[in-house]
């Protein structure tokens, strides 16, 4: 579509104010931790990256027949754009009239600017054949297999005005609908972009509309073309940015090793090695974080963020498990539980904002995850223990029992009195060993309640040396009594029992 002259002024405006929109953004970039698109295309090294520039220069005699010489004003406003073309980059200039010509078609290495010597030194073509030239910059950004930026510029003051023989004299919009078709084709795996550039109020350059998309057509004096053309080569720039970008692989990977772990009492570390796939844009990994599912296990990640820069594509971070306590106890053998450690974060790019708003691409920060399976492995309580601790038991119930036995000594004789309330005479129990029960077959009299003695030695009161003590467990009346019998001395009891130990 032809551009009116309001427009098109208004968009050498807002041409003009690229640099001082660009500089807003890379300050604001600079608040919100992004990078601005100055250090993205510096960073990219787009200067690395060969564009195509095919330029079609109209020679035919009205571009310096008329009061202006525009055959030397178009090669002077082409100049500081060749000039400043990257080494790597590859022009092709056409000059068409009849027909077009290839003048030159390679890479531009350190003299894109004296391309332009090898023009015709007059423009005396009779014809004006824009078709054919627009046909043959496609026949050269067609080239099978080639994905980088192109770029079509066409000169030219006059209308489309071929020769006879000419395929566009004869099949007219069937042959410019063919280009479109064969454009589309292009245009799905490389970048093009058209500019068409009349030197004088009334041209054809709308004919590069009807064949590329993305087409610009700009009404200027020839004195500020060369201007736009400044403009031109910021936004190729771009283009190479996107082109960069769009075959970078934008996505980080995330490997434990080792890949399987036991956990049994002690804690456990992991490295996780990051790595990122891309070649030229710098990634991060933030909100680094451990889950586990299926384990009683908890994990800790060190560092929690990284960056990965292209020179330096992989880092590595410690992850460190630690167990918790198995419920339950057991004898022996070995409890497992087996379950997943997962170490996920969120990548992202210092170049995102860019990306999507510069170069029209579209990155959104987006999870990543490496896992590791993990088994939680406790040991119960060994055999060995459990049979040590019983025969200790045992050991202890057997020292016990001998001590107590040690503290009740031999009776070696003499007797006990027992004399009951309202008993007719005292029962007389003879003493013997370390225990006695009474009455006993032995016994005379005829007690109504039973007992049992058994002797302790202890020092005496008066005097020195030890002597035999009876204990006395008595029951009577379905009540029980403790009495402490030292020798000769009767002792009563709560209920009236009095009870005398003859030694």
């Amino acid at each position: 579509m032809v551009l009116s002259r309001t427009l098109r002024s208004v968009l050498i405006l807002c041409l003009l104010a690229l640099p001082s929109a660009v500089g807003a953004q890379a300050r604001a970039a600079s608040v919100t931790g992004q990078a601005g698109l100055p250090e993205v295309l510096r960073g990219l090294r787009v200067d690395t990256l060969p564009a195509d520039y095919v330029v079609l220069f109209d020679v035919s005699s009205s571009m310096q027949d008329g009061p202006r010489d525009l055959y030397a004003a178009a090669r002077a406003a082409l100049r500081p754009l060749l000039g400043e073309l990257a080494p790597v980059d590859r022009l092709h200039l056409i000059a068409f009239a009849e027909r077009p010509d290839p003048v030159f078609s390679g890479v531009v290495g350190a003299g894109g600017a004296g391309v332009l010597n090898r023009l015709p030194p007059r423009a005396e073509g009779r014809k004006t054949d824009i078709g054919a030239a627009i046909d043959a910059a496609l026949r050269i950004i067609e080239e099978p297999g080639n994905t980088d930026p192109a770029t079509v510029i066409l000169l030219t003051d006059g209308l489309q005005d071929p020769p006879a023989d000419s395929t566009f004299a004869r099949s007219g919009r069937a042959a410019f609908d063919a280009m479109r078709r064969r454009a589309r084709a292009v245009e799905e795996r490389r970048s093009v972009r058209a500019l068409g550039l009349p030197l004088t109020g009334r041209t054809d350059v709308r004919l590069l509309d009807e064949v590329f998309d993305d087409t610009v057509l700009m009404d200027l004096p020839p004195g500020q073309v060369g201007a736009y053309l400044d403009r031109v080569r910021d936004r190729i720039a771009v283009e190479k940015a996107r082109a960069y970008v769009s075959r970078d692989a934008l996505d980080v990977t995330i490997a434990l090793e080792p890949a399987s772990v036991v956990v049994r009492d002690e804690p456990v570390e992991l490295v996780a090695r990051l790595r990122s796939t891309a070649a030229r844009v710098p990634m991060t990994v933030s909100g680094l974080a451990v889950e586990v599912d299926g384990v009683r296990l908890t994990g800790t990640v060190t560092p929690a963020e990284v960056g990965l820069d292209p020179s330096a594509p992989e880092r590595q971070v410690r992850i460190r498990l630690e167990p918790q306590a198995l419920s339950g106890r057991w004898v022996g053998g070995e409890r497992s539980t087996g379950g997943t450690a997962r170490l996920v974060g969120t990548v992202d790019s210092p170049w995102r904002d860019v990306i999507d708003r510069d170069l029209g691409l579209e990155f959104a920060p987006h999870p990543v995850a490496g896992t590791a399976s993990t088994s939680r492995t406790a040991t119960g309580i060994p055999v060995w223990l459990v049979v040590l601790a019983g025969l200790a038991l045992a050991a202890l119930v057997a020292f016990l029992v001998v001590l107590l036995r040690r503290r009740w000594k031999s009776m070696g004789g003499g007797h006990l009195l027992v004399a009951e309330p309202g008993g007719v005479a005292p029962y007389r129990q003879l003493l013997s060993g370390r225990r006695v029960r009474f009455p006993a077959a032995q016994g005379r009299g005829g007690a109504q309640g039973t007992g049992t003695v058994r002797a302790r030695r202890r020092r005496r009161a008066v005097g020195g040396g030890t002597e035999l003590v009876l204990h006395v467990d008595f029951r009577r009346a379905g009540r029980r009594h403790r009495v402490l019998c030292p020798p000769r001395q009767p002792v009563s009891a709560a209920d009236g029992t009095i009870f005398t130990y003859q030694p």
